[in-house]
């Protein structure tokens, strides 16, 4: 039922690459950018088990389903590899899962980034690493930090389901401090023809990554990821523009007004001439508000709000709770205009 619609090619050149696949948030899978690393031999977990053994994580249990009460009660814990694919053989259907860790340093050393690291500011760029077993999924959310990423695969099979923010108004976001860059649909409980329908109606890229492959995932789009089997990544964040930098250091929780917002500062020739007023003026009222953090945040999100409609219009409300989301922030426009 996958629909395998993400191109996969041989590494392009940097210009190519930013040209042709960062600009237009293009995703593509890269089928030979680490063949040269020795972590391209870890290709099954029965390898990665042998080699990887004294590699430490952090395990804790999905955070939409330990949510809705789905999951074990177990905290966040340390353990080696080696233990956690123990773990997984006796509890296969545990949805417990290391998730954002940063990769360790003994780990990253086997997967060195060769190209594409300098394709902005290098010192920004960072690593972490996913492990989890089958059946288990990332929901579907857009993340924070306003990075281009490149996502490794080591061993296992996992399928990506990605939806590029013009179509946010979509997918019922959610607007929560605890469900902040969160779907309100709940791809990982869809039948396969429902996941179809979905794919269809929301113009989405659907693939299944493969040991050895690489998949580029543009800033800020949305994604669902599902298991296959157990399955382990490691992901680069490159480092971002000066101009996305200070956006995201601005909104650590960013709304769907944000995410449309970073879209306008990715190429920095642009921002520079376009959009350092509006972002200028962001950061002048967040360092001027001397309030709560509940005040600075509303009075940002106003504004943030009336850029968008500036600069990009506003897609039709297609669910009462971008309604209400709205409404709220329109409601205190006399505080902060």
């Amino acid at each position: 039922m996958v629909l395998n619609n993400i191109e996969r090619i041989k590494a392009p050149s940097k210009d190519m690459f930013y040209r042709e696949y960062i600009l237009p948030q293009r995703p593509v899978i890269i089928t030979n950018l680490f063949d040269s690393s020795s972590l391209c031999q870890m290709d099954t977990l029965e390898k990665a088990r042998t080699e990887l053994t004294d590699i430490q994580v952090q395990v804790c249990p999905n955070y939409i389903a330990n949510l809705l009460n789905a999951t074990s009660a177990d905290v966040p814990r340390m353990m080696n590899l080696c233990e956690y694919f123990d773990f997984l053989q006796a509890q296969p259907t545990s949805l417990d899962i290391c998730v954002e860790y940063p990769t360790p340093q003994n780990l990253l050393e086997l997967l060195p980034l060769n190209l594409y690291q300098d394709l902005s500011d290098e010192s920004d760029l960072y690593s972490n690493m996913f492990v989890a077993g089958s059946n288990n999924y990332a929901h579907l959310h857009y993340d924070a930090d306003q990075r281009n990423v490149l996502m490794f695969q080591v061993f296992g099979t996992k399928r990506f389901i990605l939806i590029h923010p013009s179509e946010t108004h979509k997918l019922d976001a959610i607007d929560q401090p605890n469900l902040c860059r969160t779907s309100g649909l709940f791809l990982e409980n869809m039948s396969e023809a429902e996941k179809t329908d979905f794919i269809n109606y929301t113009n989405a890229f659907d693939v299944v990554l493969y040991p050895g492959e690489t998949i580029f995932m543009p800033m800020m789009i949305w994604h669902y990821i599902e298991y296959l089997e157990p399955a382990m990544s490691i992901a680069y964040r490159l480092g971002r523009n000066q101009y996305n930098r200070r956006l995201a250091q601005l909104f650590p929780a960013p709304s769907v007004d944000v995410q449309s917002l970073s879209l306008l500062l990715m190429d920095e020739t642009v921002a520079r001439s376009h959009h350092t007023g509006w972002l200028n003026k962001l950061e002048n009222i967040s360092s001027s508000l001397h309030g709560s953090e509940s005040d600075r945040l509303a009075a940002l999100n106003y504004l943030c709000l009336k850029i968008r409609g500036q600069y990009l219009g506003f897609e039709p409300i297609k669910s009462m709770r971008e309604l209400t989301r709205r409404q709220t922030i329109l409601e205190q426009a006399t505080l902060y205009s």
